[in-house]
């Protein structure tokens, strides 16, 4: 298999990230101890790889709303960033204290001396995946040959993820057209209209997209099977240095998990209230079960019956990992280098009862 057009895909993306180890801090974090205070609470700064707010993110509304970083006495000030690159690059340069991102750029900088790991699950399983319109001829990807695939940009995740399962699959990165066909109601249009052929987006985003009315049906890629999606990710010295602002925020979000899975129609009314423009247009009762589909989409896999929210899986990371290295994306190293599982059981170390007590009792 050829994999010297596989790294151009992504070669602006380490670019950026080789950049980043030169860079001096360009935000103001917590301090190197995370031990500056204001207010009682101690300050964290996280950054959050997402254009916008979308119901795919109520859990990370719901921390805020439902007052769990300040149970845990912190207070979080969160920036969006439009690229799990562009987060990372935050949280290397200094700019924050963590982040929120896809697994591509951290395995990507790890021979670039970037020196992020994570150490927390988010996504528990792999989000981008191709799929195609219920009735498509399209049956493989190797069907999609001379055909038309929907991407939110060009640049975009979803569309490197594209070109490499093409790749991994002998058609070739450029075996199909990739058309960028943005977000929300663009997307819509673009497969009912038959623009494209097929979409390359990721999990939240599909979910979207059959809420409109649209039925879609994947095309298998083996090699992302039962992978790992990404998580939260800090530089290394901060595993130590602040290890227990790191375990109480994990704790918060543990906590907005919980929350949401006792509640998703209260986890929704959360992020309503926070950022109403995610609302939308549509009558109350719609776009409440379309919010509640989507987030879902979210809770599916978490851990919460064995009380293990954001533990990291070993086999699944080496999964992710594996899928990079055979696209020639990354050289082969050991999933443990980018990741500790050492915080997880603190994340879970609060009465699941009284969270589901307080959800419950949200309306």
């Amino acid at each position: 298999m050829k994999t010297g057009r596989a790294v151009k895909v992504v070669s602006g993306a380490v670019a950026v990230l080789c950049a980043v180890v030169t860079l001096s801090a360009c935000g103001s974090g917590s301090g190197s101890g995370g031990s500056a205070e204001s207010g009682g609470l101690t300050p964290v700064t996280f950054a959050m790889a997402s254009p916008s707010w979308n119901a795919g993110y109520a859990v990370m509304a719901v921390v805020e709303a439902e007052g769990f970083y300040e149970q845990e006495g912190l207070k979080v000030t969160t920036n969006l960033f439009p690229s799990a690159t562009q987060a990372a690059q935050q949280v290397a340069g200094g700019g924050a204290d963590l982040g929120l991102m896809t697994v591509e750029p951290v395995a990507i900088g790890h021979d670039k001396d970037l020196d992020l790991a994570y150490f927390s699950s988010y996504w528990a399983k792999w989000i981008y995946s191709l799929q195609v319109p219920d009735g498509s001829a399209v049956r493989s990807i190797a069907d999609l040959k001379g055909k038309k695939i929907g991407v939110s940009a060009v640049a975009s995740s979803g569309a490197t993820f594209a070109r490499t399962a093409m790749e991994l699959n002998g058609l070739g990165q450029n075996g199909a057209t990739l058309v960028p066909i943005g977000a929300g109601a663009q997307q819509i249009n673009a497969i009912k209209s038959g623009q494209v052929d097929a979409l390359a987006l990721w999990d939240i985003q599909y979910q979207i997209v059959r809420n409109a009315g649209v039925t879609l049906t994947p095309l298998p890629v083996k090699e992302t099977a039962d992978a790992w999606g990404g998580g939260f990710a800090t530089s290394r010295k901060n595993l130590e240095a602040k290890k227990d602002v790191l375990e109480r925020f994990g704790r918060a979000v543990a906590k907005a998990f919980v929350f949401a899975k006792a509640n998703p129609e209260a986890a929704i009314r959360d992020l309503w209230k926070l950022y109403p423009e995610t609302r939308g247009s549509e009558p109350e009762e719609k776009a409440l079960a379309d919010g509640v589909k989507v987030l879902e989409v979210r809770l599916d896999g978490q851990g919460f019956d064995d009380k293990t929210l954001g533990r990291i899986d070993e086999a699944a990371f080496t999964r992710s990992l594996d899928f990079m290295a055979s696209a020639g994306l990354i050289k082969k190293f050991p999933a443990k280098e980018i990741y500790t599982d050492a915080m997880f059981k603190a994340f879970n170390e609060f009465s699941y009862d009284e969270v589901v007590k307080q959800a419950e009792s949200a309306g």
